[in-house]
């Protein structure tokens, strides 16, 4: 990988905090609703990482892309996306901009959301199907990647 996965989110995100802040302040939801929504995104978010660090650590798995992969982990948020630490990502950077009331950093959440597919997701496929073969194949054909 060119860099962990939160630091190629993240670099689109500070960017369009950057735009934001500097050259286009255009809103989404304002006030308590986008509090509360915003709160709630980020929430949901971070306890989707945490399930998903605590099943991948249950099953001895570590969950830096950079270790090696020796079992397929296919329980927990696992059953439902193929890649729930990056969903985590969506519903935190989405929560922040509704926070913020930033458009130009949600946007920025979904340029970062295609970067880590691009850059971090294909590559994992890959390592996996090469791994795991019919496995992981079966896994990826009934389960969704994203949402």
């Amino acid at each position: 990988l060119p860099t962990l996965p939160p630091v190629i989110f993240g670099i689109p995100m500070v960017l369009g905090a950057l735009v934001h802040l500097l050259i286009w302040d255009v809103d989404i939801i304002g006030g308590a609703p986008g509090l509360v929504v915003g709160i709630i995104l980020m929430t949901v978010g971070l306890w989707l990482i945490y399930w998903t660090f605590r099943v991948m650590r249950a099953h001895g798995e570590h969950p830096e892309p950079h270790h090696a992969t020796e079992t397929l982990v296919t329980s927990g948020p696992f059953a439902r996306t193929r890649n729930p630490i990056y969903v985590g990502f969506l519903l935190i950077g989405a929560g922040i901009a509704i926070l913020l009331n930033a458009l130009a950093l949600l946007i920025a959440v979904l340029v970062g959301i295609v970067a880590v597919h691009t850059l971090v997701v294909r590559r994992e496929e890959a390592y996996l199907k090469r791994k795991f073969g019919e496995v992981y194949l079966k896994y990826a054909s009934e389960t969704r990647r994203w949402l």
